[in-house]
């Protein structure tokens, strides 16, 4: 007799951060609580000790990545491995609360209508994490980011990119969640082809998210679900390669997304990506010391 797949899926695409990760992954049985769950962990690191300690645990798949794999790619890869009808994509500098878990996969089991799900994350301040709660990124949300959100854009968007905390615990759509914690019905996963490898780090859960949106899914905030997130713990070991990768993800979701905006649009943007990423990586560039684990990839 075929036993039955288990209920969500837990992937975890890791770097070099092997005490975070043992960390996140014994916190995992009492988030998902009453639910049954399977581990995958990718891992794209190399020179620490994380390979021996995924292979020493009985609760977990390892599966060996590549530094050069990227994110969305290794997450395909542990979402391939696995097959319960709910994903998890989950960082490895996350720590989910009890229940955070079966939290997501109730609400996801309530709303056939929606591909996603996502946890309010908290930083390790106790600060509310912005990249929780977003809207897609356009031409005028971006100009209202990195500008510093003057007042004229702030009195005329509708639609920031960060988006406000809403009042209380009850679950609300949004348009995008952050990829620190991203449930997703496989099925939906699946129609959408799953990340788009070609955003090696940062970007691709927005692209994820946007193209389930264009295919008619709910991405839902679940605010009662809650998760700790230690950011840039994986990002800060290659500052340089981190600050290339972010402003390139960011020309490509324009590019895929925003490709028919009128020329002169398209010019002002790009070459504002241009610039923000000139100026991003020569600064990551004169804060590099010899030694360290980056390099001018």
């Amino acid at each position: 007799m075929t036993s039955a797949p288990p209920d969500v899926a837990v992937v975890i695409t890791t770097f070099n951060v092997r005490e975070l990760l043992e960390r996140c992954l014994n916190s995992l049985v009492d988030a998902c609580a009453s639910r049954t769950l399977e581990a995958v962990v990718v891992d794209n690191g190399v020179g620490d000790d994380t390979w021996p300690m995924l292979l020493a645990r009985a609760d977990v798949r390892a599966i060996r990545g590549s530094p050069e794999l990227g994110f969305g790619g290794a997450n395909n890869i542990g979402a391939a491995a696995t097959s319960a009808p709910l994903i998890l994509f989950l960082n490895p500098d996350t720590e989910p609360e009890p229940r955070s878990i079966e939290m997501l996969a109730g609400e996801l089991t309530r709303r056939p209508d929606a591909a996603a799900a996502g946890p309010r994350l908290t930083l390790s301040d106790g600060s509310l994490d912005p990249a929780g709660r977003r809207h897609f990124p356009r031409p005028a949300n971006a100009v209202y980011r990195f500008l510093g959100s003057p007042r004229v854009f702030r009195r005329s968007l509708a639609r920031p990119y960060n988006a406000a905390e809403p009042a209380g615990a009850a679950v609300s759509e949004i348009e995008a969640v952050s990829g620190a914690c991203l449930m997703v019905r496989r099925e939906a996963f699946a129609t959408v082809g799953g990340f788009d490898p070609r955003f090696f780090m940062y970007g691709d859960d927005l692209d994820l998210q946007r193209r389930l949106a264009d295919a008619g899914w709910r991405t839902l905030y679940v605010p009662a679900s809650r998760v700790w997130h230690r950011k840039r713990q994986s990002s800060r070991q290659r500052p340089i390669r981190t600050r290339f990768e972010f402003y390139r993800s960011m020309w490509r979701y324009y590019a895929k997304h925003h490709g028919h905006d009128p020329w002169p649009l398209r010019a002002v943007v790009v070459g504002g990506i241009l610039i923000l990423g000139c100026g991003g990586v020569l600064r990551a560039l004169a804060a590099w010391r010899p030694g360290e684990r980056d390099s001018a990839e």
